[in-house]
């Protein structure tokens, strides 16, 4: 069985890591990018060019592939009665007719494990759960275009499972972080410790999981060498974090005075931002005004506590976190204090 990985998305945060890993345990890899390049070299690495939306090239980019790492997204987090067609079927272009072209090519080309990385809104529904877990049910209120569009691609994946030899699983993460470009913690920087807003949203925000890239990546990878024709893994889905849930701003908290900030003391309701934002997401879809600074979807997530439950897949897989929050945090600050030229 070819130990050759494709990683798809593999210039983002998470695939770039999973890059990393893999080639640093000696396996090769193939990185499929489209726009953004991958700055890495390596003997054991072969870039490859292309669009999940084109079904040629993901045939050509599976053949020899034991292995697919899907990563790639487009993170439509927009949404409402006012969305337009155009943001909508290229979401479901990405994300759903994505991961069909994968799952085609996967079996034409004999690949025998697909392992989607999914997301935690699959299951959130706007409402409080403290208690999420794989008997958790699929959202129903679609906020954001990217709920939709990451269930249909879950339940295509995990259809897929010993269709012409293929074994399938989704992980589904939440609040992915640590040191590098990593979305979440430079929206912090630029809009905390840059001062450009200078409030907290309901309190101290959302109880919810995180979980560190590296984490996730040691996941994933548990995830691929437990998955085979008939076993537990294959044909399921499992939440992963940290195993530590918290208020956001405590989460933050040690994030922003490392870099010299602190938490804003100042806080605003969340309701009232969230109106606000879904007047502005329909202005924006109906009179061309700029996109919402946050979208509903996203106000939702801070505002409203939802935690998971990571049983199933230490159960399964044997996932337990490798690297602490404590840990991460202290790599994470030093990373962004160099990067600002404060050490």
């Amino acid at each position: 069985m070819s130990e050759l990985a494709l990683v798809t998305g593999a210039a983002g945060f998470l695939g770039s890591h999973l890059v990393r890993t893999l080639l640093e345990a000696g396996r090769p890899v193939r990185a499929l990018i489209h726009s953004t390049p991958l700055p890495i070299e390596h003997p054991g690495l072969e870039c490859c060019s292309g669009d999940v939306r084109d079904a040629a090239a993901m045939q050509a980019a599976c053949t020899g592939v034991g292995t697919v790492f899907h990563t790639a997204a487009f993170i439509a987090t927009l949404g409402g009665c006012a969305v337009s067609d155009e943001y909508r079927d290229r979401a479901f272009a990405i994300n759903v007719g994505g991961v069909r072209n994968l799952l085609d090519a996967c079996r034409a080309q004999g690949v025998a494990r697909f392992v989607h990385t999914s997301s935690v809104d699959v299951c959130f529904n706007h409402v409080e759960d403290l208690h999420m877990d794989e008997h958790t049910p699929y959202a129903t209120d679609f906020q954001a275009v990217y709920t939709a569009t990451k269930i249909e691609a879950e339940k295509l994946v995990l259809a897929a499972n010993g269709n012409g030899g293929l074994a399938t699983c989704a992980l589904r993460p939440d609040g992915i972080w640590g040191a590098g470009e990593c979305v979440m913690l430079e929206a912090l920087v630029e809009k905390m410790v840059d001062g450009h807003f200078g409030m907290r949203m309901a309190g101290n925000g959302a109880r919810h999981d995180h979980i560190h890239v590296a984490n996730l990546v040691h996941a994933l990878l548990l995830a691929e060498r437990a998955l085979a024709s008939g076993a537990p893994v294959a044909g399921k889905a499992y939440f992963v974090s940290d195993g530590r849930p918290a208020d956001f701003f405590e989460f933050a908290r040690p994030f922003l005075e490392g870099l010299g900030s602190t938490v804003p003391k100042l806080s605003m309701p969340a309701a009232p931002v969230y109106h606000a934002m879904r007047v502005w997401q329909w202005l924006h879809f109906k009179l061309g005004f700029p996109p919402p600074m946050l979208t509903p979807h996203e106000v939702n997530k801070a505002a409203i506590s939802h935690v998971v439950s990571s049983a199933a897949a230490q159960r399964d897989f044997g996932y337990r976190p490798v690297v602490s929050v404590e840990e991460g945090m202290a790599e994470a600050i030093a990373y962004f204090r160099a990067k600002r030229g404060m050490d």
